[in-house]
Order: structure tokens, then C-alpha cells, then sequence
């Protein structure tokens, strides 16, 4: 499989394959997952890397799809080994009946530990967002997840810059890592880093995409989108439960953040976010039609922007508005956070919530009605 001029997945003509939708239908409902390796970017044509290993639940097996053009797949393995496993907790220790006909879905750039995911949740719980009822299962889709060690590599020899440190080092300073809020907090959790958190090694970070739920996390799935600046990898699970009427219900969850790119020599920074959204898009074409997308797209010229033109008509469901979600110093803001959905996933009340809550960014809340 290739990526083409317009960040595209394709599949190569050199010998008969599967289709890639093929692939993703199969690692979505978790069939013949084991089948899959071998048509992406293979694990085996790499060095083997921890940032590719799955703690502390490896099972069921983590779907990995990357492009595979020499540029994106030599930039992506660097920069994979400075980082830690993929980590997740397929389930809740204290898992609660999935019956519900609402299901809400929070999108949220934590900034590295300084938004307090700990008060959102508590305020979800007491009703204060939803006019006094009280949320009870939830999924947030998390950029700028951090981890303290658990794995992190203490040293990397590659020479390459690393990227610099966002957050204080002590971490008394912020709020408790994603392994440790979500062991605390008793919630299921997948967490894919990105790229390291600064190149300190005797505090070695990591930071990424987290989904984090009351719900168990099924299918995980890792889409690492084709290199710009810095390496950016969406992560994919599945949710499911009943209605109180008795039907089924099964939904799909993806948490993503766009680069911010220059791009200079490859069309800006427009172009850049728009090979990514487009190879995500591609990426996604077979997985459950139910699907809620969040996260982070730095779609700085908001509607405007190519990449979130393309989601849009990819999730039609979902919040269309300009209202700012970021703010920057010198009174710098933008409308940087989405929520988008397709199938017969119905979006309800999508808002910007009234508080960052420590964060540069706010969350942006929808609710799923089944």
C-alpha cells in the first residue's frame, strides 16, 4: 500500500492483495486481525520498536496502519522510537450495565497535563453541562495525553531534534499523567503517543491521543497519519452497549491531531493538514458506518480550512460553528476543535463547554442519542 501527491492511501499493483477496506472491516469487528499486518506498513520490514508494543493489555491484537512512501516511513520510525508502548486498558475494573440511549462525547486538547480532566469529569457527573442530570457513561477523545516514564525511552540515539517540552517539569505542577489518572479514576483507556514530551532524560515523557471511557474500549486501532512536522498518529476503538428498549448499539470512536506544519516546500501548512485528513479519511472508509470523530485539527482558517472541508463531507453529523475553541497570547483565538459523526450516530446539543479549566483550549461536547 502507497500514499499518493494527495496523502492518499492506495494499494500498490505489484501483487494481488486485499482491499483495504477489506482490512479495516476486519480489524473494526475483529476478524482475522492477524491477517492484516502484512499489507500495511509491515512491522517486520522495521527494527523491532517498543513504541509499537501494547501494555499492559495486548490482547485483543492492535491494528497498526501507516503509509508506507519511503519519506513518510523513514520519519515515522525515527521519531516512533523515542517514545513508549501504546498503553490500554480495554475495560473498567468497576464496568457498569451498558444500557443507555445517550452517550456523551467530549473532544479536548489538555495541554499536557494542565487541563483538569479530573473536574470535567466531575462536572459531567453532577449534571452542571446537561441542566442538572448527570452524565453517566461518557468517552473523551484526549490530544496532548502525556505519560511519565512507563516505558518512555530515557535516552534515544537518533539524531534528531526532539521536540520541546510542554508543561513544567515537576509534575506537581500538573495534573496526574494519563496511566495514573486513568487507574485512579477506574476507566477503560486507549492511549496512543505521538512524539516525546521534551528530551530530559531523567524525566522522560511522552505525549498523544488518549481515549478515555466509563465504557470497555474494543478493535484498538493505531493510524499514523503521513509525516509533516512532527508525527501525528489518530487512535481508533469501539464502544458498544443496549438501549433501555433492548436494541444494540455499536459505535466507533477516533481521536486526532492535525500538524501544524510550515510545509513551505510541499504547499504550506494548508496542503499538509489536507494530506492528513485525506489518508485518514482513506483509512477509515470501511469501519463501522456509526462513527464520531474528535480532536485537535489547527484548522486555522475554520471553515475555510481544505482539511476540515473534507471531513465534513466524510462526517456530515457535527458541529459547524466559529466559535473559538483556543486561546493564545496577545489575545491570539480560533476555532480549532471539531466534533464530526457519521451514519447513524446523531449528534445532539454539540457546544463549546463554558470553562478551559487549566487547558489553552475548551472542550466541545455532543451528545450521542442511539
Amino acid at each position: 500500500m502507497t500514499i499518493d501527491s494527495r496523502g492518499r492511501y492506495r494499494l500498490s499493483s505489484t501483487k494481488p492483495q486485499r482491499p483495504l477496506v477489506a482490512h479495516i472491516t476486519a480489524a473494526v469487528l475483529a476478524a482475522a486481525v492477524a491477517g492484516c499486518a502484512s499489507h500495511h506498513h509491515s512491522t517486520t520490514a522495521l527494527p523491532p520498536q517498543t513504541c509499537r508494543a501494547v501494555v499492559p493489555d495486548p490482547e485483543p491484537q492492535l491494528l497498526w496502519i501507516s503509509p508506507t512512501a519511503t519519506r513518510d516511513r523513514h520519519a515515522l520510525s525515527d521519531w516512533c522510537a523515542t517514545v513508549g508502548p501504546v498503553l490500554y486498558y480495554r475495560r473498567p475494573p468497576s464496568e457498569l450495565p451498558a444500557v443507555m440511549d445517550r452517550l456523551a462525547v467530549i473532544t479536548w486538547n489538555v495541554h499536557v497535563g494542565f487541563g483538569d480532566v479530573r473536574e470535567l469529569i466531575r462536572r459531567l457527573q453532577s449534571g452542571q453541562y446537561t441542566g442538572g442530570e448527570g452524565i453517566q457513561h461518557f468517552v473523551l477523545l484526549l490530544q496532548e495525553a502525556y505519560r511519565r516514564d512507563g516505558g518512555v525511552p530515557a535516552r534515544t540515539s537518533l539524531r534528531m531534534r526532539l521536540p520541546a517540552r510542554i508543561g513544567a517539569r515537576h509534575l506537581s505542577k500538573r495534573g496526574a499523567d494519563i496511566d495514573r489518572f486513568v487507574t485512579d479514576e477506574r476507566l477503560s483507556l486507549l492511549y496512543v503517543p505521538s512524539m516525546r514530551n521534551g528530551g530530559d532524560p531523567d524525566a522522560a515523557e511522552d505525549r498523544g491521543n488518549a481515549i478515555v471511557s466509563t465504557l470497555p474500549l474494543d478493535s484498538p486501532a493505531v493510524i499514523e497519519l503521513p509525516f509533516e512536522h512532527q508525527r501525528r498518529a489518530a487512535a481508533l476503538a469501539v464502544v458498544e452497549g443496549r438501549t433501555r428498549a433492548g436494541s444494540g448499539w455499536r459505535l466507533a470512536v477516533v481521536d486526532v491531531h492535525f500538524d501544524t506544519a510550515l510545509a513551505l516546500t510541499r504547499g504550506g501548512p494548508l496542503s499538509a493538514r489536507r494530506r492528513q485528513a485525506a489518508a485518514l479519511i482513506d483509512a477509515l472508509a470501511a469501519a463501522p458506518d456509526d462513527m464520531v470523530l474528535g480532536g485537535d485539527l489547527n484548522a486555522w482558517l475554520g471553515s475555510r480550512e481544505p482539511a476540515l472541508k473534507l471531513l465534513r463531507r466524510a462526517f456530515p453529523e457535527g458541529n459547524d460553528h466559529a466559535t473559538t475553541t483556543w486561546k493564545g497570547p496577545l489575545g491570539l483565538h480560533a476555532s480549532l476543535d471539531h466534533l464530526l459523526a457519521r451514519g447513524r450516530a446523531r449528534l445532539l446539543s454539540v457546544a463549546r463547554l463554558p470553562d478551559r479549566l487549566g487547558s489553552d483550549h475548551y472542550p466541545v461536547m455532543g451528545i450521542i442519542e442511539f
